[in-house]
């Protein structure tokens, strides 16, 4: 029986570690959501200054913006991020931050963290 339990623990973190969570919804939809989130100043660790909004690029793809000013410019970073289909019939989509960089580990760990609970409808938890 003990076996089973840390089998199941094991699987249980292994999958909320995996940072490959789909969503069912359309790209549009998950595009909208992320669009119109909005974030408290300092939510994310370690960025007390700062305020994450998704935008769009030059190109009109969606974009992190994680900065001390609402106008685009100001200190902190930009992470592109994709909406990309997790199934064929396009019902079901995956969010991939695509931060690069000294801190980009922990940058997406933290964005994907937002994403998710914005998709879900829940508040955000950070460790």
């Amino acid at each position: 029986m003990r076996t089973i339990g840390i089998s199941i623990l094991v699987l249980g973190l292994t999958a909320c570690s995996s940072g490959e969570r789909s969503y069912e919804m359309t790209k549009e939809q998950a595009r909208g959501k992320l669009m119109t989130a909005k974030f408290e100043k300092g939510i994310l660790p370690g960025s007390s200054s700062l305020t994450p909004r998704v935008k769009r690029d030059f190109n009109g793809n969606p974009e992190w913006h994680v900065l001390s000013k609402d106008d685009g410019h100001g200190s902190g970073w930009w992470c592109p991020l994709s909406i990309e289909p997790a199934s064929e019939d396009g019902k079901r989509v995956k969010v991939v931050n695509k931060c690069d960089g000294l801190m980009a580990t922990k940058d997406n760990a933290n964005l994907d963290e937002l994403v998710d609970a914005t998709l879900t409808g829940r508040k955000p938890k950070f460790d």
